[in-house]
């Protein structure tokens, strides 16, 4: 599973770290996002031995970025959420939607039985 999400500082914000627990035991967890400071400190198994190596930066316009790359080598139909940034005018959103199936996400539990399909 590839998570590029951010849970942010807010405690109420935690989105993908529930996501994490959530996931099937046999699941690895890919990720380019923040919400990693939260989900690397939970109990999620061991991969046996391979190098971690972190990486980090702390600017959010970096989603923005990553969103590009992917839409610009082909990637369609990534979730974004849990709300979208402010940049997005609803035409932006439509036209995400139209050409590269964009779609939102919801709650854990819905988003784990859709995504694990």
């Amino acid at each position: 599973m590839v998570m590029a999400g951010c849970d942010g500082r807010v405690k109420s914000r935690e989105y993908y770290t529930r996501f994490a627990k959530e996931l099937p035991s046999d699941t690895i967890i890919m990720t380019a996002g923040c919400a990693k400071y939260r989900y690397n400190k939970l109990d999620l198994g061991d991969i046996g031995g391979i190098p971690i190596v972190y990486n980090i930066a702390w600017y959010e316009q970096k989603a923005v970025l990553v969103l590009l790359a992917l839409l610009f080598l082909g990637v369609k139909n990534i979730h974004l959420g849990p709300t979208l940034p402010a940049l997005l005018s609803p035409n932006v959103v439509n036209v995400l939607i139209e050409n590269f199936g964009i779609g939102g996400i919801y709650t854990v539990e819905e988003d784990i039985k859709r995504f694990l399909v």
